[in-house]
């Protein structure tokens, strides 16, 4: 039987968490209306559904509404469901208006998880999409680059070119180039350290992923030290040129 509109909405409702939707609200700047539903049940969730593709194809529509929680189901969908890379592709270019806040984006992004099985299929993509004008159209690309690329030096290093290859000066894109920054400095500190040493990133980025290097557990005491010489704007980066 089809699933609707209607039912999906129910099913999330019965799952959602009034304590849960206002902490959530507080993390999310400008949010939509949220129910309060954790993660992994509508992980579950998406898994449930993406059984029941292709034969419900109208489920996609059925998805659709105001709540921070259907969009994100929707997105693990896709994660989820059996599809071709290039139908992938296209449930992808169609669901990013949905995508608008970090919420949605990292959380579709971890549940690309096949991505990292094409990469001839989907890092031209990628890099393509981290240079887009849209704040989060192009964290999605960054948030993917570093989730399922940057186990290998290839993909570290395709991950720092697609991030200075960024350059939408919106908030949420410049953070995702710090996280990603810091994501292959902790995997890879020599790497990291040369990129710091001769980005082009502004100072602001190039200072956030730093301190986000600094923050990781991964990161030795040594290490940080050397990086923290490399801060633009204070002592200790006047110090270390």
């Amino acid at each position: 039987m089809p699933h609707t509109r209607e039912e999906i909405l129910v099913r999330l409702q019965e799952m959602a968490e009034p304590a849960y939707a206002q902490f959530s609200a507080k993390l999310i700047p400008d949010p939509p209306p949220i129910l309060g539903v954790r993660l992994p049940r509508l992980r579950t969730m998406a898994k449930e559904l993406a059984r029941d593709l292709p034969r419900d194809d109208g489920l996609w529509q059925a998805l659709e509404g105001p709540y921070l929680e259907q969009a994100m189901l929707h997105g693990m969908l896709i994660g989820a469901a059996k599809l071709s890379d290039q139908e992938r592709q296209r449930r992808l270019e169609g669901f990013l208006p949905r995508v608008t806040n970090w919420s949605i984006c990292d959380s579709t992004a971890a549940s690309c998880k096949w991505m990292a099985k094409t990469p001839d299929f989907w890092l031209p993509w990628l890099e393509a999409l981290a240079r887009s004008d849209e704040e989060f159209t192009a964290r999605f690309a960054l948030v993917c680059l570093l989730d399922h690329y940057t186990g290998t030096p290839e993909g570290r290093r395709i991950t720092l070119d697609a991030c200075s290859a960024a350059l939408c000066p919106a908030l949420y894109t410049r953070l995702g180039i710090a996280w990603a920054v810091s994501v292959v400095a902790v995997k890879e500190p020599e790497l990291g350290l040369a990129y710091l040493q001769t980005d082009t990133l502004d100072d602001f980025t190039h200072n956030k992923s730093i301190r986000k290097i600094c923050e990781s557990y991964r990161s030795t005491p040594d290490y940080r030290s050397r990086v923290r010489a490399l801060l633009r704007g204070t002592v200790a980066g006047r110090k270390g040129r």
